[in-house]
């Protein structure tokens, strides 16, 4: 597949751009909401970050690492510019957003196909979850930029070192946000030639690695034991058997005796031998889990709806939100549909977006689910949802 000619990829990026910015403005405009859900923490973080305090839990004020720390550093810049929290998180996935738009029409413009280009501009700007998204304090919205452009890096019309290693970086950076996207590290591997994939991944996987690598040691020094990214993986497993959570989030209870241990990462890794414990103790149970943890994040979009409603209504009553809401599963439903239809045998924008699918599914059968999370795929899935399914590409 070869580079789009500059002609065409100038018109319709820029009407994505323009309509990307739009539309997120026109959201803000419409919710402005204050950060909450784990928003709050991440904001909170991320004033102590811009005042200079450092990342440290913010009732003991001792060292942490239980959120990853990427929002909070990212979203600490606007704010050192001294705007407020609502606007800061605008500007933050405002520029995310613009990311992600430019990176699906940039893959849609390699097909040569004018209209596919301008419905990438277009689905990529107006998404209704993504939009509405945009006023979340909230990792997925950058960690979806960074993924998709990585993708994009990786399926380069003539793919060089350079891209390789430059889909390494955005991959680390998006595990300093969500640790799981380590995973589609195997991506960059699946959209290489086959007698490059190993050289690809190793090159990727040093790139990333330099990235994490700081963060890794101020962990090594400041938490009472190595932790790469975060420490709060031993309880999302744990909550991921619990039958009351039904696949979503549940506050464990505190008779699993692990909230006495002083030490973040001994908290963490006694949350971990709870949850093996429990599965080996009960396999199928936790298979069937993981199946309702799949449905939760696949099967419906309202997190974009619920974050932005008046918290004062009570949903059932709440006609705004459920029509919001009703709208973006509708969108989620035909991204799938026009996705898998996009699909190509043998096209390494296919094997891509399948591998990063597939990570991110296993990721959420193993922990938890919330369908925000499946948010972090759908500009991906943008890649191949806005092609003309009568063009294949030859096997």
């Amino acid at each position: 597949m070869t580079a789009p000619p500059r002609s065409a990829l100038l018109r319709p990026l820029a009407l994505g751009l323009v309509a990307t910015a739009a539309s997120r403005l026109a959201a803000a405009a419409l919710f402005p909401t204050l950060p909450h859900w784990d928003g709050f923490f991440y904001h909170q973080h991320a004033a102590r970050l811009a005042a200079g305090l450092g990342y440290a839990d913010l009732a003991t004020g001792r060292p942490t690492a239980f959120y990853p720390i990427g929002y909070a550093f990212a979203l600490s810049l606007p704010l050192r510019l001294g705007l407020p929290a609502f606007a800061a998180v605008v500007a933050i996935n405002l520029i995310a957003s613009l990311a992600a738009t430019a990176a699906v029409v940039t893959v849609a413009a390699r097909a040569h196909d004018p209209r596919a280009t301008l419905r990438a501009a277009l689905a990529a700007a107006l998404y209704p979850g993504l939009a509405l998204w945009s006023c979340a304090a909230m990792s997925e919205s950058l960690t979806a930029a960074l993924l998709v452009v990585a993708l994009a890096l990786a399926t380069h019309a003539a793919p060089r070192a350079r891209h390789t290693l430059a889909a390494g970086v955005l991959l680390g950076l998006a595990t300093l946000l969500r640790p799981p996207s380590l995973l589609v590290l195997g991506a960059v591997a699946a959209a290489a030639p086959v007698g490059r994939r190993a050289r690809a991944v190793a090159l990727a996987a040093l790139a990333a690695g330099c990235v994490l690598a700081p963060w890794a040691v101020r962990n090594t020094r400041a938490l009472d034991a190595p932790a790469l990214v975060s420490t709060n993986a031993g309880s999302n497993l744990l909550i991921g058997t619990l039958d009351d959570a039904h696949g979503a989030y549940l506050r464990p209870s505190p008779r699993y005796g692990c909230q006495n241990l002083h030490g973040e990462v001994d908290r963490d890794r006694c949350l971990r031998s709870a949850a093996l414990r429990r599965i080996a103790a009960a396999p199928l149970r936790w298979i069937a889990l993981g199946g309702a943890k799949l449905a939760v994040t696949f099967a419906w979009e309202h997190d974009p709806a619920s974050y932005v409603r008046d918290a004062n209504t009570p949903l059932r009553t709440d006609r705004r939100a459920l029509g919001l809401a009703a709208l973006c599963t509708l969108a989620w439903w035909a991204l799938l549909v026009f996705a898998w239809r996009g699909r190509r045998a043998g096209d390494p924008t296919t094997r891509a977006v399948g591998v990063t699918t597939a990570a991110i599914a296993l990721t959420h059968f193993i922990f938890l689910g919330a369908d925000r999370y499946h948010l972090v795929l759908a500009p991906t899935l943008l890649l191949l949802a806005t092609r003309s399914p009568s063009i294949r590409a030859p096997a």
